[in-house]
């Protein structure tokens, strides 16, 4: 049986004087290992990048070529190098159902670029656990599939190269056309490490059906109103929550989403706190504006058990699809009919933003991008495959099929966009939460960080102390 990891050892400070969850100096400033510096605070995002309404587009049949003006068709590149580029992936249902059509489109776009495509055998999880020995032993594909929580790993590990130069010379890879807060998920020290292709965006996808039955006010009105606040976020869940009466079933506020840090700390944000001090050195979850956003949360959690989770589950064994859940965060493919989640649901559906907190309307997203090691053989055909996925064909094959928002503001105005909305879903509602995205800059042992967190979350829900002793 595995030795239980200490807080000491997960943080790799052995000489480190702090032994709490929130003292613990981070494994940046342990001086061991390879020196990696801190992170810079990612670029913001600005307004003018970004569509303030629902995109016009034209008839859903219109060719890609013809979507607009400011939307550049992808040019066939010409090939530097091998023709052959070595791609590795991680097993997207998205990605490997649109493989083919991909493929027929890079065909097109740069014709003589071959893909050879290598799902990696397991999860982000394990990859974490495997990629220095594979890398090590010179299994170096041309491009890197890309998550936000390995960016940390792969670029402070000197794993992959930045991009920027590359993007600077490809007038169709311009890094300031991508949505900011989507491409920051991949900056690291101010360099990019990859070219992002699939968004799934964040909103609240919430049941019309019992907000009628129960008379409340729905999120969309609310935020009309500059009234979806945290407090009418909060209200909203308690008066969803009832007990069984008659012949109507218990009623709950909402479903519980991820606790993982990477989701988690969305929350912490729109209260005005933060995870990680500025240098990166410190865990400083336990400072009043993120201890308050915690302890809020849990609030609803035990006090109001306004959200389904473990402790009342049964009562609500389909979750939100049973219909007796107000409201459930959701991200754009969620809602294809090909996952089978949403698209089963027997009640009309809304759609409503998260809400606004003191610090604003803060989310996080789940992007990939592809990315070029630095000991790739064929850096050039892996560049030019990274290009593709960024690019425009890339993106009307993969929001045919309903499962991404596009990566760059250029890209709402093409027909695919406006054909991958069901009627209930509001397109600019969506484009909105690409900009108010945030990424979660990472010190280098993030993973070791995230796992505390985790353990502290599950003893806050057990109630084996109050919110501040489990956070100091």
């Amino acid at each position: 049986m595995p030795t239980p990891m200490t807080r000491r050892a997960a943080f790799g400070c052995a000489a480190s004087a702090f032994s709490s969850f929130m003292g613990i100096a981070l494994l940046a400033a342990c001086g061991t290992g390879q020196s990696v510096g801190a992170a810079t605070a990612p670029a913001s995002s600005t307004a003018a990048a970004v569509p303030s309404a629902a995109p016009v587009v034209t008839s859903p049949t219109t060719s890609a070529s013809a979507a607009g003006s400011a939307v550049a068709s992808s040019a066939a590149v010409v090939a530097r190098g091998p023709d052959a580029a070595n791609v590795l992936t991680f097993s997207n249902p998205l990605f490997q159902e649109s493989k083919a059509a991909l493929i027929a489109a890079l065909a097109k776009a740069d014709p003589s670029l071959q893909a050879n495509i290598t799902v990696f055998p397991g999860q982000i999880d394990q990859f974490r656990e495997k990629v220095l020995a594979l890398y090590g032993g010179g299994d170096v594909p041309d491009a890197q599939w890309l998550h936000p929580s390995i960016t940390a790993l792969m670029a402070g590990g000197k794993l992959v190269q930045p991009v920027d130069d590359l993007a600077a010379k490809d007038a169709q890879s311009s890094l300031s056309s991508f949505y900011q807060a989507v491409l920051d998920e991949f900056r690291w020290q101010g360099k990019a490490i990859g070219l992002p292709w699939y968004s799934p965006g964040y909103a609240l996808v919430y049941n019309k059906d019992l907000f009628a039955r129960l008379g409340l006010t729905t999120p969309e009105v609310l935020d009309s109103q500059q009234r979806w606040t945290w407090d009418g976020f909060a209200g909203t869940l308690r008066s969803l929550t009832r007990p069984a009466g008659g012949t109507q079933g218990a009623t709950i506020g909402m479903q519980a989403e991820s606790s993982n840090l990477d989701w988690f700390c969305a929350w912490i944000w729109r209260n005005g706190g933060e995870i990680f001090s500025a240098d990166l050195k410190q865990c400083v979850m336990n400072q009043p504006a993120a201890a308050d956003a915690v302890q809020k949360l849990s609030d609803l959690y035990l006090k109001d058990q306004a959200f389904e989770f473990s402790a009342n589950a049964k009562q609500f064994p389909n979750a939100f699809l049973g219909g007796q859940i107000g409201l459930r965060q959701m991200d754009k493919e969620q809602v294809a009919p090909a996952r089978h989640d949403l698209s089963t649901a027997a009640f009309a559906l809304g759609m409503a933003p998260i809400y606004s907190g003191p610090a604003g309307r803060i989310n996080r997203m789940g992007p990939l991008a592809f990315g070029i090691p630095r000991e790739a053989k064929n850096a050039d055909a892996g560049w030019r495959w990274t290009r593709f996925m960024g690019g425009l064909d890339a993106a009307t094959v993969l929001m045919l099929a309903q499962s991404t928002l596009p990566v760059r503001p250029d890209f709402a105005k093409l027909p695919a966009f406006a054909t991958s909305m069901q009627p209930w879903e509001n397109g600019a509602l969506w484009l909105d939460s690409m900009v108010h995205g945030r990424a979660l800059v990472q010190p280098a042992n993030y993973a070791q960080v995230a796992t505390l967190w985790t353990q502290t979350w599950t003893d806050i829900l057990a109630r084996k102390a109050v919110v501040q002793t489990l956070l100091d």
